[in-house]
């Protein structure tokens, strides 16, 4: 089995961190992934998923304005731990699982309503947005 190695965590706070569990050996050992959203890239990972471990990572790279994370509890812990100032937010894929655990079998379905949702807000933003307008110097 190969050995995970991380790259030196950057040195300036991440605007916008993704924090996500993940399986060592699936129901036996979980970790945590810390990832720059912005750059899609993993910038840590952590030996477990406990609020403390997670709380103390928070501590030593403060700064992120926004948290995408999923719904483990312990994650939520820490943040209002270690991160109070951050906005959390859920992830588009936890999003859709959200929606997917309410909807009908055909999950198709739900994804269509994603699409169509997703185009129908963004056209009402784009529309809710003025233009600039020209200045006369």
């Amino acid at each position: 089995m190969g050995q995970l190695t991380a790259q030196p965590v950057p040195a300036r706070a991440l605007r916008i961190l993704g924090i996500d569990e993940f399986a060592f050996r699936k129901g036996r050992t979980y970790g945590t992934v810390l990832v720059d959203v912005e750059s899609s890239r993993p910038v840590d990972v952590l030996p477990d998923r406990e609020t403390g471990t997670v709380a103390a990572w928070l501590h030593e790279h403060p700064g992120a304005e926004t948290i995408c994370r999923d719904r483990l509890m312990a994650f939520t812990k820490a943040i209002e731990q270690a991160a109070l100032d951050a906005l959390e937010v859920a992830d588009r894929w936890h999003l859709l699982q959200n929606l997917s655990l309410l909807a009908p079998a055909d999950h198709s379905t739900v994804l269509r309503l994603h699409r169509d949702v997703s185009r129908r807000l963004v056209a009402q933003c784009q529309r809710a947005t003025p233009s600039p307008q020209p200045t006369d110097n």
